[in-house]
């Protein structure tokens, strides 16, 4: 079930919108990290785009939906994770596998792996994917 969580969380940072079919443990896990609060259907769409998390709220629910899957622990990030997670769930569509790779292996370089503010290092990670989501054409 763990390994589960992690490819859902993986594809949340990277196309969140290629997961629909995975919106209610994508609900669950947020509906966790804000305190046993109903998520509506357009809270999660809103965050399955790929956008940069603006206010601490955003920011410290997307730092919890990535520590619920691993992608973020102890204030680490693991590039390591997100990738054998895309590879997982990419496994037949190795285009747009590479493409994953492409921006995680970007993103592994970019963002910082160790930070003491998990909610900014979220932030971080979502700022370093849309970037390379331009530059690898998914965006």
């Amino acid at each position: 079930m763990a390994h589960f969580k992690k490819v859902i969380c993986t594809l949340t940072v990277l196309f969140l919108a290629l997961v629909s079919g995975y919106k209610e443990e994508l609900r669950a896990t947020m509906k966790s990290c804000k305190n046993g609060q109903d998520v509506t259907d357009a809270e999660i769409e809103e965050f399955m785009k790929p956008l940069i998390p603006k206010t601490d709220e955003e920011k410290c629910l997307m730092a919890c939906v990535f520590k619920a899957f691993n992608v973020i622990d102890n204030g680490h990030y693991d590039p390591k994770i997100a990738l054998a997670v895309a590879s997982d769930l990419m496994k037949n569509e190795p285009e747009k596998l590479q493409k994953i790779k492409n921006i995680i292996d970007h993103c592994g370089d970019d963002v910082p792996r160790k930070m003491d503010n998990e909610c900014e290092l979220a932030s971080e990670i979502m700022q370093c994917v849309v970037k390379y989501e331009r530059e690898v054409g998914i965006a």
